[in-house]
């Protein structure tokens, strides 16, 4: 019996250990660490491994493959056919932008992203021997990291214990190489402090605008290939939305250049070309801008514009034809912009300075023009076009209106058909969709942004597919969002919560921030005073509650451009940044109070600057869209604070209300009504408490008036 147990047991192990050598082992994918072997025994280790060789250490096969994007981009480093140069390159850095500097480059131009999967803003390296990094904000680090490949090292930018560009090359390769880089897509500021930089370290900064085009114009990959230019032609920005031709504005740009000095100027910015020329196209994909360049002169004006994106009103509109005066228009091949600068005549031209959003003339434009004649100014169109006349304040009053309807349809549908199913990025697709039923729709003026529970917490929180959470009734809901309207642009962000009865936690974190913004709107203040010393007043109430946010409170907004603006920005941080505000001039409010792994809640306005006597001005409202009763504390506003949410509502239900009915969108209507019920005045109610408390109040107070009225009539 005894032998037969033993028979059993041997036969067991036996055939266990067949079915494991016949089960592949799963195999090290992308980490560069070997995993640990697995535990077993000796017998079965006998009958599973002894044919198998001993596991080594895998690789990124992202940074080895020769057929990915880095391992081309590192080919063609040593390639003198792609270098265009005798010369190879023992690094390249790849910028995040296009020729324009611009915010949000359309896809077309996100070169950083082809080579590192990497769809944010940030600056990568790519070394030749090996090795990459990618330098970003400290708030995009842990998306970055989910985004990039192994073969990246993603490293905080604004940690200042961490090395910048220049050590971290010269700690890979030494004292001395030759370092590439597109001066087309950097400003002349940050081109000129990374080479001086580079040069400490023995390293030269060599402009080279062609390898990375070649290298993704020659991609395969279709899923990697680059995407077609926009083709859509650019339109006319009628005088009903602009209040000037352009003739008029190319007549106040000259007296501006008279004034500093200078004979010509060149415009890069694409706000600025679409201002000027009073053109909107559709080259990038949050503003309705057209890709061009423009330089102004005494004796004419020239449009840089790739090949038929000027339609022929457009054409006309400009005098392009039988151009042979100051007074029209003559439209260049879009690349020819270097060699003109280069042949030019003029004595002095103007290159865009860096501003508070704008990064002013890229390094290949200022290059372009000879040292002698280079006068780097801010550009004077920042102020002409941050003022808007009246004509662009009623197109932004047109456009707020049908943006509030937009948004008062999804927050209406979402309290009451429930959040149940809802996710932050289908809620972000709701916002897009709906605003695209409003006439004069362009686009949305950014990325929708959701954020819910823990996840609102995050200033700079991206919803992702693997980061999205689904929308419950226990936490609040941010919702950032603008749109594009042939008429103007809006910002707006809200908070809202679907429980009956959110915490007091949540409900006083609510109410301060609607302090801060009752504290902004509500200012008077004199004309001298510069924007970024309005912020502190903004968050009194945060810091109260020992509570504070790391971005602006509050910055321009364009008409029908932009929705970031030059030149003001409301951040008591700016010691530099002393601009002050204008009549016409559209900023933003957005104060938030972030608690960390919990909830987040932020509101945003976009408020226009009234005149007032004396040289004083005030905000009116351009975003009229209910704030949330269920998270609002009444006991901690003020009676002036009431006033204010009083008056708010009420413009609220005079402007669209009448607007929501003539659409049809009578429930809409009624939940607007809802959400703007007026609030009563603690004083009143205390004097009402006190007439209830004691009857002979009322008798004593008709006593006083018959008094005081007998006196004024005799």
């Amino acid at each position: 019996m005894r032998c037969c147990i033993l028979l059993l047991t041997a036969c067991f192990a036996v055939c266990h250990g067949i079915r494991l050598a016949q089960t592949p082992m799963p195999l090290p994918t992308t980490t560069t660490t070997p995993l640990p072997p697995p535990i077993l025994t000796a017998a079965r280790t006998t009958l599973v491994f002894d044919d198998f060789p001993t596991p080594r250490p895998s690789m990124c096969t992202d940074g080895t493959s020769k057929e990915s994007p880095l391992g081309r981009l590192r080919s063609a480093m040593r390639n003198k056919s792609y270098t265009q140069m005798n010369v190879f390159f023992d690094a390249i850095i790849i910028f995040f932008s296009d020729e324009h500097l611009s915010e949000e480059p359309s896809k077309e131009e996100r070169r950083l992203e082809y080579f590192s999967r990497w769809d944010g803003p940030g600056t990568g390296v790519v070394m030749g021997d090996g090795g990459a990094a990618l330098w970003v904000a400290s708030g995009d680090v842990r998306r970055a990291r989910a985004s990039v490949s192994c073969a990246w090292e993603v490293i905080d930018a604004d940690n200042l214990s961490q090395p910048i560009i220049p050590e971290w090359i010269a700690d890979k390769i030494g004292r001395s190489g030759r370092i590439g880089a597109d001066a087309r897509l950097t400003s002349v500021n940050e081109w000129q402090l990374l080479s001086t930089n580079l040069q400490q370290m023995g390293l030269t900064l060599i402009p080279t605008p062609t390898l990375l085009d070649q290298l993704w114009n020659e991609e395969i990959d279709p899923d990697l290939r680059r995407p077609d230019f926009s083709k859509i032609v650019a339109n006319l920005h009628v005088m009903e939305y602009t209040g000037l031709t352009w003739r008029e504005k190319i007549t106040k740009v000259r007296d501006e250049l008279q004034t500093v000095g200078a004979d010509a100027m060149v415009v890069t910015a694409l706000d600025e070309v679409a201002w000027l020329l009073n053109v909107r196209g559709r080259d990038l994909p949050y503003s309705p801008l057209l890709k061009a360049f423009v330089v102004i002169s005494t004796k004419e004006v020239r449009v840089y514009a790739p090949p038929g994106k000027l339609s022929m009103p457009v054409r006309e509109a400009l005098a392009v034809y039988n151009c042979f005066t100051n007074n029209c228009t003559r439209v260049q091949e879009y690349t020819n912009i270097y060699a003109d600068l280069r042949r030019a005549t003029e004595s002095k031209i103007l290159i865009p300075a860096a501003g508070t959003f704008h990064r002013g003339a890229s390094a290949a434009i200022a290059q372009s023009v000879p040292q002698a004649k280079r006068l780097q100014l801010l550009s004077p169109i920042i102020y002409l076009k941050a003022q808007k006349n009246e004509a662009e304040r009623k197109g932004m009053a047109k456009a707020h209106l049908r943006d509030a309807v937009a948004m008062c349809t999804v927050l209406s549908y979402l309290e009451k058909r429930g959040s149940s199913g809802q996710t932050e990025i289908t809620v972000a697709k709701m916002v897009d969709m709906t605003r695209e039923t409003q006439a004069g729709f362009v686009s949305a003026a950014m990325k929708t942004l959701v954020a819910f529970g823990a996840n609102g917490a995050d200033p700079y929180y991206v919803a992702t597919v693997a980061s999205a959470k689904r929308i419950y009734t226990n936490s609040t809901l941010v919702i950032r969002s603008g749109g594009q309207y042939d008429e103007g642009t809006t910002v707006i962000t809200r908070t809202v919560h679907f429980a009956k009865h959110p915490s007091k936690e949540q409900k006083r974190a609510y109410t301060t921030v609607l302090r801060s913004v009752a504290a902004l709107a509500t200012l008077q203040w004199p004309s001298a005073l510069p924007a970024a010393h309005l912020d502190p007043l903004a968050r009194a109430p945060l810091w109260a509650s020992n509570q504070d946010y790391p971005h602006p409170t509050g910055h321009g907004v364009g008409a029908a451009l932009n929705r970031l603006e030059d030149p003001v920005v409301i951040d008591y941080r700016q010691d530099v940044n002393l601009h002050t505000l204008r009549e016409g001039y559209y900023i933003t409010t957005e104060p938030a109070w972030y608690e960390v792994g919990k909830f987040g809640v932020r509101l945003g306005n976009v408020l226009e600057v009234m005149a007032k006597p004396h040289a004083y001005f005030r905000f009116r409202e351009a975003t009229l869209v209910p704030f949330e009763p269920n998270l609002i504390d009444e006991a901690m506003l003020t009676d002036y604070e009431i006033n204010w949410l009083n008056d708010y509502n009420s413009r609220i239900r005079s402007v669209v209300g009448p607007e929501l009915k003539a659409q049809g969108l009578l429930d809409v209507f009624y939940w607007v009504f809802n959400k703007t019920v007026p609030y009563e005045l603690h004083s009143k109610r205390k004097m009402a408490l006190r007439s209830a408390a004691d009857p002979n109040l009322n008798v004593e107070l008709l006593s006083m008036l018959a008094m005081i009225l007998a006196y004024l009539l005799a």
